[in-house]
């Protein structure tokens, strides 16, 4: 339930163990690399230059890209911790591997490219396949063009009507498919260009099938050219099944490299931030508190390296690490998608905890849907990392879903169904019913409300005073007490018959007095003294928005109702489905009616959550932190192997 205290720390490393200890200081993933001003040029590391990785891990993506496209490795895993021993060698072993994978890929392209080529010339062949023509005589003819054309059939019809004006012309329609007709023709010489011009704009497209000939008919060529293509897909085998036996014996190998490549790009960027003399090199870190002994337990690896701790400075950017227990841990996904509080301020996760699952459980209001929750929990946990961003959603889930169960019993709903109407005994644990009685949800729902922004105006107080700003914290005292204060007169506004005019009236007179209070004491800053006055309208403004506040909780009732509504709905249309009550069709009515009930009921438990976890948190964000939590801090960049 706090920020973790995080201390500025200088190791002062002999040249000699430098790299060592980098390597170290990386693997451990407990401090954050200092960015200097001066930003210095990328030396060596390791021996090797920061172009040579470069160029290197782009020719790795390259093999890696080419590699998956044929061959899956399901069972590799990385290692805990990547050794740079003889980084050089392996430099250019993994070299030769990529420029043979590089290689075999070229003869595979090249292979492809002619068999596309092979494929297309087969094609158009094939639409003039059985004519019987001796295509080496046809090309000696001194007198008469040969042309052979694809054009659809009321376009042909066209060029029939404009061939009439040709002194001779002969055609064969050779295939008709679909609407396309392909077609052989013979005219005099000297009428080609006007049949070349004619064929332009009619929009008809020629087939040279002279060029595509190396023998003299049609169907010797597609022996030829189908002999060559079974060749080449031969030859395309090989070449693929050379570079799986390469994946299968390098993947791993080719792999890690990669990762070693970011890895030591990594350390090429951190190095811009190390200041160096001629005999060591100074690194200055931060570092919080939870990894102290961590780094103790590093240092006694290399008792040559100076280390200086330091309390950092007040300007200083200093990060923000949240601590808190494992219980509320998972809610600082919560916290950190509105923001990081700053170093100093109050980290806001275990308070705003109990209050988002209650919100949220209320808004789901149905007992099966908390056990969906469950469930999701159980079938994502393995599939999420714990370094993912989203494993402690993940981990929400669980806490979410039981909360909803337990809220979802006192709610009286199963699915849409009410318990109290098939479970007489289990009335009185039924406390509302947002659908029959929404007036009671939304007195609770007023309470609540009360209740979370009077307590975020406590941890103000409480803020304040450890600040030693207990002027401050005054005006926060005295707010919480005027809205509990003045809360009868504004809840007899809504329900008149529910307050005694006697309460009313003794929280009026001390609303009053405390509301003067506030004005005078709030207007001490306030100068020149004639603006003073002017207090009066802006804390009367204040009172309404510190209500309005409290009525924003009713949308919690708006949710429930919602989810609660559409469950029924879904019920009522199923039961009308089963009963073959909608479209009167006695034997597809029944089948489809368990589909509906399963799938209505999954996507009213998707918009629930989504509805429930939105306005949750938003009155999380507006409501509660508005009184309390100043954000601005920001995330630790924890020096940590890239793999992670």
């Amino acid at each position: 339930m706090a920020i973790d205290k995080i201390k500025k720390v200088v190791f002062i490393i002999p040249s000699e163990t430098y790299e060592k200890f980098l390597i170290e200081l990386k693997n451990s993933a407990c401090v954050e690399i200092i960015e200097q001003q001066i930003q210095k040029p990328l030396n060596e590391f390791l021996s090797v230059s920061y172009e040579q990785i470069k160029n290197l891990s782009s020719k790795i993506e390259t093999a890696i890209a080419i590699l998956q496209k044929y061959y899956k490795n399901e069972t590799f895993v990385s290692a805990a911790e990547i050794i740079f021993d003889n980084i050089s060698s392996e430099i250019k072993e993994i070299e030769t591997i990529c420029e043979k994978i590089e290689q075999i890929n070229k003869n595979i392209n090249d292979l492809s490219s002619k068999i596309n080529i092979i494929q297309s010339k087969l094609q158009t062949l094939s639409f003039f396949y059985g004519l019987d023509i001796n295509f080496s005589l046809l090309t000696k003819c001194n007198t008469l063009s040969s042309f052979f054309i694809k054009a659809e059939a009321h376009i042909f019809e066209k060029l029939k009507k404009e061939l009439k004006n040709f002194s001779f012309v002969y055609y064969w329609i050779h295939k008709k498919l679909k609407n396309e007709l392909y077609v052989f023709l013979l005219i005099e010489k000297e009428n080609e260009t006007k049949f070349l011009n004619l064929v332009k704009k009619l929009e008809i497209t020629l087939i040279n099938i002279l060029e595509l000939l190396t023998t003299d008919s049609i169907e010797t060529e597609i022996e030829k050219l189908s002999c060559e293509l079974k060749n080449l897909y031969g030859f395309k085998e090989e070449e693929t099944e050379k570079l799986i036996n390469v994946a299968k014996e390098n993947f791993e190998k080719i792999y890690t490299m990669y990762l070693k490549c970011l890895e030591l790009l990594d350390f090429f960027n951190a190095q811009q931030n190390i200041c160096s003399t001629q005999y060591t090199k100074i690194i200055y870190c931060w570092l919080p508190q939870k990894f102290y002994k961590k780094i103790l337990s590093l240092l006694k690896k290399f008792p040559d390296v100076k280390t200086l701790f330091f309390e950092p400075e007040p300007n200083e950017n200093t990060p923000t690490v949240l601590t808190n227990k494992p219980l509320t841990e998972p809610y600082e996904f919560i916290t950190t998608l509105y923001g990081l509080p700053k170093q100093t301020e109050v980290d806001p996760t275990s308070f705003l905890a109990p209050f988002f699952t209650i919100f949220f459980a209320l808004c789901l209001s149905d007992m099966f849907y908390g056990v969906l929750m469950l469930i999701s929990y159980l079938l994502l946990r393995k599939k999420i990392k714990k370094t993912s961003l989203y494993y402690n959603l993940i981990v929400l889930f669980k806490y979410l879903g039981i909360t909803s169960i337990i809220i979802g019993i006192f709610l009286g709903s199963v699915l849409g169904f009410s318990i109290i109407e098939n479970f007489k005994i289990l009335q009185k644990i039924v406390l509302l019913d947002p659908l029959n009685k929404p007036v009671d949800m939304l007195k609770f729902t007023f309470l609540l409300g009360l209740i979370q922004i009077t307590f975020g105006l406590g941890i103000s107080v409480v803020k304040n005073i450890k600040n030693k700003d207990i002027l401050s914290a005054i005006d926060s005292l005295s707010w919480a007490v005027f809205i509990i204060t003045f809360s009868p007169v504004v809840y007899k506004l809504f329900f008149p018959m529910d307050v005694p005019q006697n309460v009313v009236n003794i929280a009026s007179k001390v609303a009053f007095w405390l509301f003067l209070f506030i004005v005078l004491f709030q207007s001490r800053n306030i100068k020149p003294i004639f603006l003073k006055p002017i207090n009066f309208f802006v804390k009367a403004y204040n009172t309404i928005g510190y209500y309005a506040d409290i009525l924003s909780y009713s949308r919690i009732l708006a949710l429930a109702l919602a989810s609660t509504a559409i469950a029924q709905t879904i019920n009522i249309f199923v039961t009308k489905l089963f009963h073959a009550q909608l479209l009167g069709i006695k034997y597809i009515e029944p089948v489809l009616a368990p589909i509906v009930f399963v799938f209505g009921h999954i996507f009213n438990f998707l918009i629930s959550c989504l509805g429930g976890f939105v306005h949750s948190a938003r009155l999380q964000y507006l409501e509660f932190f508005s009184k309390f939590f100043v954000s601005g801090g920001r995330p630790i960049k924890i020096f940590q192997p890239v793999r992670r």
